[in-house]
């Protein structure tokens, strides 16, 4: 069935005029007996069959900063215009167009989307558990099992009339039209069959995304497919499914549905609905009818500026044993240190420590020989590096960052409403590498306010060398170089920061106490740099130190260099056995690392006949049996990486993964 002689089948269900059509396309769907006296016959239904719309899903996960301060207390698709709530009048719609099945993907405020859904019995509500840390894909990850013949809509779309059929002919996205520039996702080609060829955020003269959209049932295979072997990648964090779509433009085909400012609207801000209904001043007036709740709302009003910034959030996970996706130390630290807190004593819980010089900071100094005025401690190196890029950037300054990455320098930097900038770190023959040609270009092109330096890095293992580290501090000196160390001391590998820190002012070196010293619960870590540089960082530190108790467990596990020494012993061992096994199984290629965990390829060098591995079926294996491990995506490829355990666990690990290939 043509695209022709299906709109004149469902103008003739429709009972609307049909004098527009071609004859040919009449006398097409007459021989074929789908139609006789302007009636729609039952082969004419049954020729319609593949393209019944089999649900809805409603997306109303997000937060809606920008409807601040109403949106604190009410969740945008609960506003009312016009005598119902935007997702009650798109579910009233649906269900009018003969679609029984309607997924509601909840997150912010979800109880209030609860107390509505009582009102119908046959609504499906789905929790959102990421709805805080990712962008609305992470909604139709929650809801894939469900996408089919589906439409895809948004909780803040409000349409004049019905725009949902119970057939679909193809997969489509509504759009309006703009003569003056808009800030949209804006058509710029289509090909001769109508698909989107080239999408692009702002333009002017064109066609802009806006309103509900249909997958059919390809389409949504293809994207369900797409978006399992992919939603591990760091950037899927901030996707929405708009820029998923138009990543694999190619792939996933859908044309345009033009409508007119007057029968869609979407609502970004409050002023958007007051300008469109103007009596929603009386919604929000009855909704704040209480004095003290509308100040406590324009108080918070300020917040605004932050409605388009995520924050970095890690997995939530109960499980106390094998967690093997977070990069803790599963040795545990030095039994000194468990010593310090069986001998605390009242003073060390209500007296703040105003002594003269910090232990803490003068242990760090004989330790890395290194002036006490070039260290300050932190609660944690990921709070090192916060303050750093607090007071160091300003708007739209660039970072220069690794890809792939530890996905928190990003968070970091749109909180101070910065931009992030890449350079590669790409697999060598056993190891990963610093493209060092790659990151001195980048750096030289977007000129970075900083540039962060990984290494080890995470989540390859791959570590740059001293030379390439001058150099890159060498060669940018209007740059500031931050190095996470985060997993020094967990290899052979070390640095000579005191030669660096004397030769350049341009450099900076975060340390912590969680990974080699096994004390991520106490929440310690250091900041090493030029003293003129301390000076301005404090600026930024709690006036007073952090945690008594935390500085004297870790000041006993600086001083026990023996247990450490043989924990770093022990790591590369049981690491460099399980990754020398594991590239013995076909199709996997573990590099070598100089972090505490493993990063791992998968179904390379495989032949014509080779079954390739299902990597997130096998991650999901691993759970079920006990051990967490985290995805990657390279590209179109999904990566494990896996923290080093004791040896039971890893020899465990490597035998599941051995009976999952062997499936």
């Amino acid at each position: 069935m043509t695209e022709q002689e299906f709109d004149y089948i469902m103008a003739i269900r429709r009972n609307e005029d049909v004098s527009s059509f071609n004859k040919d396309t009449v006398l097409s769907c007459t021989k074929a007996g789908w139609v006789k006296n302007n009636k729609v016959t039952a082969d004419g239904m049954d020729a319609l069959a593949p393209y019944k719309v089999d649900n809805a899903i409603i997306m109303a996960a997000g937060r809606s900063r920008r409807c601040m301060p109403l949106s604190n207390y009410l969740p945008k698709g609960l506003f009312e215009i016009k005598g119902d709530t935007m997702v009650e009048r798109q579910i009233k719609q649906l269900h009018d167009a003969g679609i029984k099945q309607i997924i509601l993907v909840v997150g912010y405020l979800k109880e209030r989307y609860y107390e509505m859904a009582k009102k119908y019995p046959e609504l499906i509500v789905i929790d959102n558990t990421e709805w805080e840390e990712k962008n609305n894909m992470s909604s139709l990850y929650a809801a894939k099992d469900y996408l089919k013949a589906s439409y895809v809509c948004c909780s803040d779309n409000w349409f004049a009339h019905n725009v949902y059929r119970d057939y679909v002919y193809d997969s489509y996205y509504g759009c309006l039209y703009s003569d003056e520039f808009c800030n949209e996702y804006c058509v710029k080609g289509l090909d001769n069959r109508g698909y989107m060829t080239e999408v692009k955020k702002g333009g002017e003269k064109s066609w802009y995304t806006i309103g509900e959209a249909f997958f059919s049932k390809s389409f949504s295979e293809k994207f369900v497919d797409l978006m399992v072997k992919e939603y591990y990648d760091p950037e899927m964090k901030y996707m929405l499914w708009d820029d998923f779509q138009i990543k694999h433009i190619t792939e996933l085909l859908m044309k345009i549905k033009r409508y007119d400012d007057s029968e869609c609207k979407e609502f970004d801000t409050t002023d958007d609905i007051l300008q469109f209904y103007p009596n929603f001043k009386e919604f929000i007036e009855q909704f704040f009818q209480e004095d003290e709740l509308i100040n406590s709302t324009q108080r918070i009003s300020y917040l605004s500026n932050y409605s388009d910034t995520k924050q970095y959030s890690v997995v939530a996970t109960e499980q106390l044993t094998g967690r093997m996706h977070v990069n803790e130390n599963l040795f545990g630290p030095s039994p000194k240190c468990l010593d310090v807190l069986h001998n605390a004593v009242n003073e060390d819980l209500y007296l703040y420590d105003l002594t003269r010089e910090d232990e803490l900071a003068i242990e760090v100094s004989k330790m890395t020989e290194i002036p006490i005025d070039s260290i300050f401690i932190h609660s944690g190196s990921s709070d090192v590096i916060k303050t750093i890029m607090t007071i160091v950037l300003n708007k739209d300054d660039i970072v220069l960052i690794s890809d792939p990455a530890w996905n928190y320098y990003k968070s970091v930097c749109e909180l101070r409403h910065a931009k992030a900038a890449y350079y590669n770190v790409v697999p060598g023959k056993d190891s990963y590498e610093f493209d060092m040609k790659n990151l001195l270009s980048e750096a030289k092109r977007v000129k970075p306010r900083i540039i962060v330096i990984t290494t080890p890095h995470n989540p390859t293992g791959a570590v740059i060398s001293r030379n390439d580290l001058e150099k890159v501090i060498k060669e940018n000196p209007t740059s500031l170089v931050i190095v996470d160390e985060a997993y020094l001391g967990l290899s052979t590998v070390t640095y000579d920061a005191k030669f660096l820190l004397n030769s350049y002012n341009n450099v900076v070196f975060c340390r912590t106490f969680s990974k080699l010293y096994g004390l991520a619960g106490i929440r310690m870590g250091y900041g090493l740099c030029n003293p003129m540089a301390k000076q301005v960082f404090k600026l930024d530190l709690n006036p007073f130190r952090v945690s008594n108790i935390g500085r004297k467990v870790c000041i006993a596990a600086l001083q026990d260099k023996t247990y450490y020494s043989n924990l770093t012993n022990t790591i590369i061992k049981i690491k460099d056995n399980f990754i020398s096994e594991i590239n013995k199984i076909k199709g996997i290629k573990a590099y070598k690392s100089a972090a505490n965990f493993i990063f791992i390829h998968f179904n390379e060098n495989l032949g014509e006949s080779d079954k390739e591995i299902d990597v997130q079926v096998l991650k999901d294996y691993l759970s079920e049996n006990g051990y967490l491990t985290r995805l990657w995506t390279e590209g179109s490829h999904l990566s494990m990486r896996i923290t080093v355990a004791p040896q039971p666990d890893m020899d465990k690990v490597l035998g599941l993964i051995k009976e999952f290939v062997n499936k």
